[in-house]
């Protein structure tokens, strides 16, 4: 389930047009220039003189993915420039559906009507970033924008949201629309698109998705997001956690629970235990996650990685494909730092006391900064999940941390418990 949400971050697109535009600050060394390389990925959309702006998580391809934006806008809360994370959450506003639904990702000019591709998790980010902004300050120009945009995500997780007794997913928000599948005909590996409704709930979408309807709770005064939360919470505490792994696992289905074991599913999954009053669980997960999924790179810079085993590639036959291709062919052998999935990890080393630990972790990203202060996404490639490039969420993640780390104590701001 997160290896098709990680694939789909990937994909490969035709050349669209847009401008730059204008970097809201001069960075500072401080932060190696991240702020200028996240706002000079901002393009105006939907037109090239429209107000609104999207990022731009691939320049060459011209690829959105919403996820991206609501990161942006969140950066860009903490920096100071409040009128350009308005602009994003306009651009935002102009994408989402009326039933709250936003595209995951999509080719500028525009996502194709005919493909409605939907994640929950991403949905989340973006009525999280709404909740942010309105929580932030009483003014700003986008201020009823942001209420609608955040009302509607709402919207979109609580019909999403499994109310079935006896079903393994009772209480979590299903997985949203649309897939693409990978086949190999031959020597070449085609794409094919599926509109159907996604049937699986995938454990960080939920844990995304908690945290959005808290915020949302907070700021619209909606007690339904509240026992929404409260759901998901419950479902998560009761179904989703493995003993003998000591994580949660990926995501459940109508047949039962898939046990692939994802970071984001051990560190970002502590954050959400430790919100629950799960202290215990939350210490195991943090250690989990730590530990099984740590790696080492290129510069002598160490992290961590998506997953802990198995094979880069479930497809078997896409795994004898490019086996070429790879410098290993299991996770256990591979060595793939992730800065967006350090970063996490790191957080959550802050959520558990550990702000030395979080801060050694970011440091030890540091060797993989480039010149424009981006980092990369990752530092190997693996076809459909992983590429080397410029990393929006990873640089935008890294950033968030440490401003967290910055804070006085008990002055949290993302995700609040």
């Amino acid at each position: 389930m997160r290896r098709a949400l990680l694939a789909l971050l990937l994909l490969s697109c035709a050349d669209g047009r847009g401008r730059p535009a204008p970097i809201p600050a001069q960075a500072t060394r401080e932060t190696h220039d991240a702020t200028s390389f996240l706002a000079g990925r901002l393009r105006p959309w939907p037109r090239n003189d429209s107000e609104g702006l999207l990022a731009v998580t691939d320049p060459a391809a011209s690829r959105v993915a919403s996820y991206d934006s609501a990161l942006l806008v969140l950066v860009l809360l903490r920096t100071g420039h409040r009128e350009t994370a308005a602009r994003v959450l306009r651009a935002l506003s102009a994408l989402q559906e009326a039933d709250g639904g936003l595209p995951f990702s999509f080719t500028l000019p525009a996502p194709d009507p005919a493909h409605r591709y939907e994640r929950a998790g991403a949905i989340a980010w973006v009525g999280y970033a709404a909740a942010e902004y309105l929580d932030a300050e009483q003014g700003g120009p986008a201020r009823d924008v942001a209420r609608t945009l955040g009302q509607r995500v709402a919207g979109y997780l609580l019909s999403h949201q499994v109310n079935r007794a006896g079903d393994p997913r009772d209480g979590l928000v299903r997985g949203g629309t649309g897939s693409f599948r990978y086949e190999l005909r031959g020597e070449e590996v085609r794409e094919e698109f599926d509109p159907a409704d996604i049937s699986w709930a995938s454990v960080e979408h939920n844990i995304d998705a908690y945290f959005a309807l808290r915020a949302l709770a907070r700021v619209i005064d909606e007690r339904a997001y509240v026992e929404a939360a409260r759901r998901i919470g419950d479902a998560l505490r009761t179904s989703a956690w493995s003993d003998k792994h000591g994580q949660f696992v990926s995501g459940l289905d109508p047949g039962g629970r898939d046990e692939t074991l994802a970071l984001d599913c051990a560190s970002w999954g502590s954050v959400l235990l430790g919100a629950i009053g799960e202290a215990a669980r939350a210490d195991t997960a943090f250690a989990i996650a730590d530990a099984r999924f740590a790696s080492t790179g290129p510069g002598q810079a160490r992290g961590h990685q998506p997953y802990a085993h198995g094979p880069v590639l479930s497809d078997e036959r896409l795994m004898r494909h490019f086996a070429r291709m790879l410098p290993a062919t299991s996770w256990e052998a591979l060595n793939a730092v992730w800065p967006e999935g350090t970063a996490g990890v790191a957080f959550a080393a802050l959520r558990q006391g550990r702000s030395d630990r979080a801060r050694t972790m970011l440091d030890a990203l540091e060797p993989l900064r480039s010149a424009d202060g981006s980092l990369p996404t990752s530092t190997v490639a693996v076809p459909f999940l992983l590429d080397t490039r410029p990393g929006i969420a990873g640089t935008a993640w890294v950033e968030l941390v440490r401003f967290e780390l910055d804070r006085p104590p008990g002055k949290p701001t993302l995700w609040t418990p």
